[in-house]
């Protein structure tokens, strides 16, 4: 948490840098830095994460010139048509808008297709960059419940106190003075405890 510019997605991107499952082609592409994202320490990711990544810029992910459906059949070849079809339509994609051109879709549908990509590649540990701008109150309580339902680990910025009340365990707050506060709790507790200070 903490206001824009402060560093949560720079944060993000010095994370993933050396993910084992998000390219670093795909974090200069939403973010545009063409520079080191570590200027010192180092990541060390478990053997077995596999990272679904959620970027705030997310449109830049999505190519155009194909239709929805063959996009989504890239990130997993063996996946059948009606597989897919199923995960678009959870996504509120009616059924023919699987032939749907990526190069027409609003921020809305492009945020909903890239669920539909981490829906089919069932990653371990999400990193979601503000996953519901963009997103209709519908689809905002769909992720919300959808991530108090997931098993894996979540890493999360957003501005949406709801969500973050309803699926944190820990905050990391960034504070106006560029320091980090890790508090160890829910958003109710982290709230008591900075009304006690």
């Amino acid at each position: 948490m903490g206001r824009n510019g402060a560093g949560k997605t720079t944060l993000v991107n010095a994370l993933l840098a050396n993910s084992p499952t998000t390219p670093e082609s795909e974090l200069r592409k939403t973010s545009g830095y063409d520079g080191p994202f570590l200027d010192s320490g180092k990541v060390t990711w478990g053997h077995e994460a596999s990272i679904g990544y959620f970027a705030q810029d997310h449109r830049t992910l999505i190519e155009g010139g194909m239709t929805v459906l063959e996009w989504l059949h890239q990130w997993d070849s063996s996946a059948v048509t009606e597989e897919i079809r199923g995960l678009l339509g959870q996504m509120l994609f009616a059924r023919d808008e699987a032939t749907k051109s990526t190069s027409v879709l609003s921020g809305g549908e492009a945020a909903r297709l890239l669920f539909c990509k981490l829906m089919l590649q069932k990653p371990n540990l999400l990193v979601l960059d503000e996953p519901t701008n963009h997103l209709d109150l519908e689809t905002i309580n769909a992720l919300n419940i959808a991530l108090q339902r997931y098993h894996g680990t979540v890493f999360l910025v957003t501005h949406d106190h709801d969500l973050i009340d309803e699926v944190a365990t820990r905050i990391w707050h960034f504070e106006s003075d560029h320091k980090l506060t890790d508090f160890k709790g829910s958003y109710e507790e982290y709230q008591t405890a900075v009304a006690m200070v």
